[in-house]
């Protein structure tokens, strides 16, 4: 099993809500569903970092 870590970090708020509309329709509101959409993001960029 894996842990999770609790992070905070500041974002531009224009970038923040335009994230949370895409991610919020993606994952229907699921429970965690901003924690998974922002750790999906941070996979994608990093699989492509390794490009």
């Amino acid at each position: 099993m894996t842990q999770n870590r609790r992070v905070t970090i500041s974002i531009n708020n224009d970038i923040d809500l335009n994230f949370r509309k895409i991610a919020s329709n993606k994952m229907l509101f699921q429970t965690g569903w901003y924690s998974k959409a922002i750790e999906e993001a941070m996979l994608l960029w990093m699989e492509r970092e390794d490009e």
